[in-house]
């Protein structure tokens, strides 16, 4: 195809059509915003900058679908902005940007993520937490072991997932709370990792859904 990347760059034609799609991300259709999305994804490094500027968008709907398409191109040069994102006033931005943040695998991030776990919203504090997973920084277990105590139980399999991608002494010592939490899958996954069967002790205790008692830090 003509306008396939070469080298890394972009020939003219494509180049040509980025301010039309960014236009289309707040396009009145939604598969014509996904679409202008996804293509600017596929266009790659030449829609970076664009994409950055999108993010100051007044219209949330471009923002998210701008913060989405800088996730899947893999550039760094968005990551200071999209840490800046998300403090953004509209939680379906916040949760791109956090999911954008994630795919990058930017460790730089981890402290703003960290400190975005206490969103309200639990969507937001979902795809952080999976955002935390990929980056895998054993800096953060202290910090998401306390998730484990989540009123959602996506949130806590999310932490649970987390602990055992840094996979450290002091992680998987965390990862043991999640054995006695109320949820099926959120047990299943401690189990799994820790190669253990469920803890027999959880079998007298009241589950609340919240691990009560974090193993020491190591």
């Amino acid at each position: 195809m003509d306008d396939e990347v070469v080298d890394g760059g972009m020939t003219d034609p494509l180049q040509n059509k980025i301010p039309g799609l960014i236009r289309d991300l707040s396009h009145r259709n939604k598969d014509v915003r996904w679409g202008a999305a996804n293509a600017l994804a596929r266009i790659g490094t030449a829609a970076v900058d664009p994409l950055i500027a999108a993010l100051d968008d007044k219209d949330s709907v471009v923002r998210l679908r701008a913060a989405w398409a800088l996730g899947q191109i893999g550039d760094k040069r968005p990551v200071d902005k999209l840490i800046l994102t998300l403090r953004d006033g509209d939680w379906s931005v916040r949760m791109r940007a956090a999911e954008a943040l994630g795919n990058l695998r930017a460790h730089q991030a981890t402290n703003a993520l960290l400190l975005q776990l206490r969103d309200k919203n639990a969507d937001v504090r979902g795809h952080v937490i999976s955002a935390l997973t990929k980056i895998a920084d054993p800096v953060s277990a202290d910090r998401i072991s306390e998730i484990l105590k989540d009123p959602d139980w996506r949130v806590r399999m999310g932490a649970a997932l987390a602990l055992a991608a840094i996979r450290t002494e002091k992680s998987l010592a965390y990862l043991k709370a999640a054995s006695c939490d109320e949820n099926e899958y959120v047990r299943k996954i401690a189990g799994a990792v820790l190669e253990t069967d469920e803890d027999k002790s959880c079998a007298t205790n009241v589950k609340t859904g919240h691990a009560k008692d974090l193993p020491p830090v190591l």
